[in-house]
């Protein structure tokens, strides 16, 4: 493609422009981002701030595809006026948001809606930010994309392509399922790790965490302005998600307390778990 613009130039935007450019994917890259300082060289060819609106409008309107790498409220916030500068074009926009619904919703009433193809890319890093950003980031990943009956299906596939030449492997389904899906593979073990880090700390049983422990608090804490969105526009899927790891767990809790102790319950949790990993291996 002749132009690529990427608004939000963090780990998952730096990472798509240094790939589209080591890949030859777009002549020219455009990020737009609130730069803390100048981006590398080789990251974009054009660097621009959205205070500059103008400027902004116009890589918008020149570029083949723009992808919105930010987190989901400013995604909603952005999305009407970029399908605004797209309407009169073949632009296409696509967002790497970690919710779809919200975003659906906010542009259901657009007249150029169906220039907007939702993403989310299944990859990432404990630590964000265009430092940690790397041009194979995508590579072997599944990208999940959530088009809407009402998406052009040449817009869905020029997301889609890019999707491939990344390296990824793009998966459709629909914006209430991604959203159902991610709360249970995404949202609720950020929770779990976190609530775990935060029970051995209160218990002052540090002193006993190993390679098990790190591994299962991986990912806890996180960046409170990317869950404060996540959690705003999927609460209802992480809380009947949590609900239904507290069932699980809460029978093996009583059962565990019986006198004596049975420990059955827990067992055939690891059991089924057993074979689950052994189908996907």
């Amino acid at each position: 493609m002749e132009q690529l613009t990427v608004c939000g130039v963090g780990l998952i935007g730096g990472s798509l422009a240094l790939a589209a450019r080591e890949r030859g994917l777009a002549r020219r890259v455009v990020g737009i981002d609130r730069w803390a300082a100048p981006p590398p060289p080789g990251v974009v060819d054009e660097a621009l701030s959205p205070e500059d609106t103008a400027a902004c409008s116009r890589a918008v309107r020149a570029a083949e595809l723009t992808v919105l790498a930010m987190p989901v409220s400013a995604v909603r916030a952005a999305l009407p006026e970029v399908l605004d500068d797209l309407a009169d074009t073949q632009g296409v926009v696509t967002d790497c948001g970690s919710t779809k619904r919200a975003l659906v919703q906010a542009v259901a009433g657009h007249r150029a809606r169906h220039r907007f193809v939702p993403g989310h890319p299944m990859a990432g890093h404990p630590e964000g930010g265009l430092a940690n950003a790397r041009a194979d980031l995508f590579v072997g990943r599944r990208w999940l994309l959530c088009p809407e009956e009402t998406s052009a299906p040449d817009a869905v596939e020029r997301v889609a392509e890019l999707v491939r030449a990344l390296g990824a492997e793009p998966v459709f389904l629909g914006a209430a399922e991604h959203d159902r899906s991610v709360a249970f593979t995404s949202h609720v073990p950020q929770l779990v790790a976190s609530t775990l880090a935060v029970l051995v700390a209160e218990a002052g049983a540090d002193i006993a965490a190993g390679p098990g422990f790190a591994s299962a608090t991986r990912v806890a804490g996180g960046a409170e302005s990317m869950w404060r969105d996540i959690f705003a526009t999927n609460g209802d899927a992480v809380a009947d998600a949590l609900r239904k790891l507290s069932e699980r767990l809460g029978a093996a809790a009583e059962a565990l307390a019986e006198e004596p102790t049975n420990p059955e319950v827990a067992l055939a949790l690891l059991a089924e778990a057993r074979k689950l990993r052994a189908r996907r291996h």
